[in-house]
């Protein structure tokens, strides 16, 4: 009876896109622990796959762990920079917008990833040039992978990519490519490493790559830097102990499409952050 009143209590949070808390760590030795995770799939979801985690972090701890989403990328932000996260999985640009507040990266994920740019085999469209005046699919604006890399390739073709393109921003992966193979759009950009879903093996050889991203890696953890010494190494050791070789920990990682987790430091991002500045984002954060 027990769970089935904290499923419920769970299922009602979710439903009303706030937090999910945990079920276990029922007495604490240190500071309760808020846990924020990027909004780039539904808050069910979300809760689905990182609840493992937030179990494995309450037993290294010895504390409540509470994993929390936001209902969109800005509110993400505005949290970021309240300091409401003691921990974070932050998308790449979230990670530089928020990063003054007191953040600093402690692990990642692999292995790295690229963007691409995808139409219909199909299709005559086999270069970037050839995609002036047409419709193209992308995540968000300020996606690297999903959208800006292309701004900064249509740029280079003296194409400008906010008048002699037409853009839509469906923010799921999944519908870029169903709507790219459905003939919906000309073309979508999307992290690629998406296209090995078994979802799109039907799919999948309608489809060709005419343009590829740099290599970017993935979803920073981040601690808050006012957390004490013990408690981020605490932290960065229970993501690095999920392995592959176990059978659960394989599930969670294949859940967010990782092989593991690594230490990782701020430097690991600087060539992402490099690219971000050349294309102006980083001016206004």
């Amino acid at each position: 009876m027990l769970k089935i009143i904290n499923l419920a209590i769970i299922v009602l949070l979710i439903n009303l896109n706030i937090t999910a808390p945990s079920l276990g760590a029922s007495s604490s030795t240190t500071q309760d622990i808020k846990f924020g995770v990027f909004p780039y799939k539904s808050p069910k979801t979300i809760f689905k796959l990182f609840n493992p985690i937030v179990q494995k972090l309450e037993k290294q701890l010895n504390c409540k762990v509470t994993l929390v989403t936001a209902p969109d990328f800005d509110t993400f932000i505005k949290r970021g920079k309240q300091g409401k996260y003691d921990l974070a999985m932050p998308c790449v640009m979230c990670y530089f917008m928020i990063q003054p507040s007191g953040y600093s990266v402690i692990a990642m994920g692999t292995p790295t990833f690229s963007g691409g740019v995808l139409v219909r085999s199909d299709s005559n469209i086999d270069t970037i040039s050839k995609l002036k005046n047409k419709k193209i699919a992308s995540t968000m604006k300020r996606s690297y992978a999903g959208h800006l890399f292309l701004v900064k390739r249509l740029s280079d073709l003296n194409i400008d990519p906010y008048k002699e393109v037409e853009f839509h921003f469906l923010g799921n992966l999944d519908s870029i490519i169903l709507g790219v193979a459905n003939k919906q759009y000309d073309a979508g950009v999307v992290r690629l490493d998406i296209l090995q879903n078994p979802l799109f093996d039907t799919i999948r050889g309608k489809l060709k790559t005419i343009a590829v991203s740099r290599k970017i890696p993935q979803f920073p953890v981040i601690v808050k830097d006012t957390l004490s010494f013990e408690i981020k190494n605490k932290i960065r050791d229970t993501f690095i102990s999920i392995k592959s070789t176990d059978p659960e920990d394989a599930e969670i990682l294949a859940g967010l499409h990782l092989k593991s987790f690594v230490p990782a430091l701020d430097a690991d991002y600087n060539d992402t952050m490099t690219a971000l500045k050349e294309l102006g984002f980083m001016d206004n954060l």
